[in-house]
């Protein structure tokens, strides 16, 4: 009787701690419900393999589509969630967010779809395109020198996609360090985190469009000599020779190691050499210099806090299950 009473306990200390653990387990879960590293493990092994071949041959030909993937991660995931509603095309009733204002310039949409294309040859019907989003981004962070991060997948599309929600929901390349805080504390990232993500311009291209507000009319007066007076002055007249006045569509690599991901970045921020007027009012508030010192001084530091921001950014309002659906084709619903 002893025994059978030992056993009885020893079994309900074994379950309670199965439980315990369980219950710890999904508290600490670092992924959306639904989402799983091993999601694709049966249904389409070869997926991840096949994203990184051609993230491979996209950055052999021009490193600066590391920039134009990371973009699109943030501009699809910011928008909605991580729907793949970015790569949507318009119609004749609906502008789609591609067409929005803070959207001009987005880059890699047809290497989206020739990944797509790959997959679809592969595994039919199995993969979405917002998940090939969050595995691009990840791979071509490596392959250009950043942090890798563990990417969990299981995402479906969306089916609608508004350039005016777009609009709504990014920050813009004229905002100062308080709109730029909001504008995260509503996706529910922290002033550090915004920093630490801002780290994204430290690879790829951009157009001039976004740095005009920079070097013209900064105060709004009408006057082409009213620079931002944060701007180095040398580095204000090299702008000025990539970005004439009025125009949008010259391109600028971002960062003085466009090609590699490293903190320059906030190397260059510090030196008043910060390409959008975003960068550079991250030195006008002091916690936000604090933090941009931390990086510029800990490489290491900002790489482990920007694959964690990448993670939680890839949870953001995710369709999983019986929502949305598999595309097709990235650029139209099925």
């Amino acid at each position: 009787m002893a025994s059978a009473r030992a056993y009885s306990t020893s079994w309900v200390l074994f379950a309670s701690t199965i439980v315990l653990f369980a219950i710890l387990s999904g508290a600490v879960s670092k992924y959306a419900p639904g989402l799983s590293e091993s999601y694709y493990a049966k249904t389409c092994p070869q997926a991840p393999a096949i994203v990184d071949k051609f993230v491979t041959k996209y950055l052999t030909k021009d490193s600066s589509f590391a920039g134009a993937f990371n973009r699109l991660q943030f501009h699809d995931c910011w928008v909605q969630g991580c729907d793949g509603s970015v790569l949507l095309n318009s119609t004749a009733t609906n502008s789609a967010e591609r067409e929005a204002h803070v959207n001009f310039g987005l880059r890699a949409i047809k290497e989206v779809d020739e990944i797509k294309a790959a997959l679809e040859y592969a595994c039919p019907g199995v993969v979405s395109c917002a998940d090939i989003l969050i595995l691009a981004a990840r791979d071509a962070t490596v392959k250009v020198g950043g942090p890798w991060w563990p990417v969990a997948l299981g995402r479906k599309d969306s089916r609608k996609s508004v350039d005016l929600v777009a609009d709504g929901n990014l920050p813009f390349p004229v905002f100062n360090f308080a709109l730029l805080t909001a504008n995260f504390a509503r996706k529910n990232f922290n002033a550090r985190e915004m920093v630490v993500l801002s780290g994204a311009h430290t690879i790829g291209k951009t157009h001039c469009n976004g740095i005009l507000p920079h070097l013209y009319n900064f105060t709004g007066g009408n006057n082409a000599t009213d620079i931002d007076p944060a701007l180095n002055k040398g580095f204000a007249a090299f702008l000025k020779k990539q970005c004439p006045q009025g125009n949008r569509t010259n391109t600028i690599f971002i960062d003085s190691t466009a090609g590699n991901f490293d903190n320059a970045y906030y190397k260059n921020v510090l030196a008043g050499k910060g390409i959008f007027i975003t960068d550079a009012t991250l030195i006008r508030d002091s916690f936000g210099k604090k933090v941009v010192t931390s990086f510029a001084q800990a490489q290491s530091t900002f790489f482990k806090e920007f694959a964690d921001g990448m993670v939680k950014m890839g949870n953001l309002g995710v369709l999983t299950g019986s929502q949305g659906e598999i595309r097709k084709k990235c650029q139209f619903v099925n």
